[in-house]
Parts: C-alpha cells; structure tokens; sequence
C-alpha cells in the first residue's frame, strides 16, 4: 500500500463497534445456510486468504491477526490451526488467480479480507465486486465446500466520496448476494488510534491486529467452527 494516501485512511467514518452490533442479525441467515462438515483429525482448517493486511506487513508472522487468532482460538480450546495465505500488495484480481489453489487446499473456514489496494488505486468497484463474487464462488465450487467470512474492509477519500460510499457498501452486497457471512476488519474505532498501526500510518501492529481478534473475528469464527463440529 502506498504511504502517501495514508491521510485519507484516517478519515474512516464508520465507527466499528456500532456496526458489527447492527450487523450480526443480517449475518445469522447465512450462519444457517452452513452445512455440517467432516473436520479432519487436526480438527479446523481456516485459511486466512488476502493481501498485506493478512500477511502482516512489516511484522513478524506471530503477530499477524492469523497468527493471534490461531493463538485466541488455541486458548478457547478450539482444535482449530489458522494459515496466513496473505500477499502484500494483492489486488482483487490477483486473489482471484489464486482462489483455485486455496479451494484446492480443503479448508473448512475461508476468511477472505480483500480489496483495499484496490481502492488505494482507485480501480473501477464494478471490478473490484466481480472479482470478490468470482472467488467466492469459486472458494464455495465443489463437495465439501469451506465456510467464506468476508471481512469489510473501507475506502480511503482519496478517490472521493462518492467511491468511498459506493466501495464500502459492496461489501454487505456480496455478502448479502453470496448469502455469507461479514465480520468487520478495517474500522475506525481501532484504526484511528495511532497505537494500533505501525509508523507508515496505513498497517496495523500487534496490538491493532490482537484487538481485531478480540472484538470482530474470534467470536464469529468461533460460532462457526461449533457449527462445523455439530
């Protein structure tokens, strides 16, 4: 992700926490639509598919939100193991090349947080929606088809308003369309804080990732591993 657009990064609107409160009714539609599935012997296999925000840009690997999930959930005592398929600078496209291969990897758990150098580039949201519903359904193709969390990610203003509005709300969209589940990821309430992200201003630290785990993701995956397991 580029530095000099990290201004508009801090101008994100929407305060998180309020928001995944308003959002957990729209997602329980598509916790019911979860097939039960056989786990392997080494319990739950997530797969944490996406660009440097997965991979933990500037970090070492035991601080990336995988890592600190796979740890969070560990300590729940999930039999569940957390793989970090993160690429820095992926665009959806990029993600899209790689969804037969992750497919091919039979996950149970797909989380699937992409599109944010999309909107650093300003790339048209028409695209950039196409190529979230494409790997989605490519991820859902099969037998024994892995659960897909999309995480929401928002625009910057760089590219105005008018994008910023149209790229946050295809998030709930996609999910909506594909009928799966959205769990928060880039929100203001943890963003805007200086002492979760790392100098270039743009990236979270350890402690910005640890409190994504905790507030947004480790509750939702948890519901759906228990799914899962029956």
């Amino acid at each position: 992700m580029v530095k000099i657009i990290s201004i508009g990064l801090a101008v994100v609107v929407l305060v998180g926490a309020v928001y995944f409160f308003f959002m957990r009714d729209d997602n329980q539609a598509a916790m019911n639509t979860i097939n039960e599935r056989s786990t392997t012997a080494g319990g739950v296999t997530i797969i944490a598919f996406g660009d440097s925000l997965t991979a933990g840009y500037g970090l070492p690997i035991n601080e990336s939100y995988p890592a600190q999930l796979d740890a969070a959930l560990k300590a729940q005592g999930k039999q569940a193991t957390v793989i970090n398929a993160g690429v820095s600078g992926e665009t959806t496209r990029g993600n899209l090349e790689r969804a037969e291969f992750i497919r091919s990897q039979n996950p149970d758990i797909v989380l699937l947080g992409i599109g944010g150098n999309d909107a650093l580039r300003a790339l048209p949201v028409s695209d950039t929606k196409a190529n979230i519903i494409q790997t989605i359904e490519t991820l859902k193709s099969g037998e024994n088809a892995p659960v897909v969390i999309l995480l929401k990610m928002q625009s910057p203003l760089n590219a105005g308003l008018s994008y910023k509005r149209e790229f946050d709300a295809m998030y709930e969209e996609v999910a909506e369309s594909e009928e799966i589940i959205l769990v928060p990821f880039l929100t203001a309430e943890i963003f805007l804080n200086r002492e979760n992200k790392l100098q270039d201003g743009i990236h979270l630290n350890k402690v910005g990732y640890g409190k994504v785990v905790q507030d947004y993701l480790l509750e939702p995956v948890i519901e759906v591993i228990e799914k899962i397991e029956g």
